[in-house]
């Protein structure tokens, strides 16, 4: 994972992957393709999402001393088999699925909180 490479989707126009951070991003900051150089412009709407997924990260890296002994139960038949939620923020997956415009962008999350995210010194919660 490259530091301030957080967040990726794939061109709208190309298809190759573009990286960005959220931790980074300011209110008027326009990302471009490598690729192709497609600029993306995101609505209040998306930045405002992207902005309460940040905030989730700030969470994360606030309860890091719990996330150990905090579990996800699932159960198997007669089996309960639990799961810290640290080991599943390292191993899953996560997708953030937007519209922009009238198409769809799925936004994946390349990003371990607890590791990840920035120092919460100069952290102003955005809701």
């Amino acid at each position: 994972m490259q530091k301030c490479r957080s967040l990726q989707f794939s061109c709208q126009s190309c298809q190759k992957p573009i990286q960005f951070s959220i931790f980074e991003m300011d209110n008027n900051e326009k990302i471009v393709c490598p690729d192709c150089n497609l600029l993306y412009d995101f609505n209040d709407d998306l930045k405002r999402q992207m902005k309460k997924f940040e905030n989730l990260c700030r969470q994360i890296q606030l309860s890091e001393e719990i996330l150990s002994d905090t579990c996800i139960a699932i159960y198997l038949g007669e089996r309960e088999v639990k799961i810290p939620y640290k080991l599943l923020l390292t191993r899953l997956n996560s997708t953030l699925d937007l519209r922009m415009g009238d198409r769809p962008l799925s936004i994946c999350f390349r990003i371990e909180p607890t590791i990840d995210t920035p120092s919460l010194e100069k952290y102003r919660e955005i809701v």
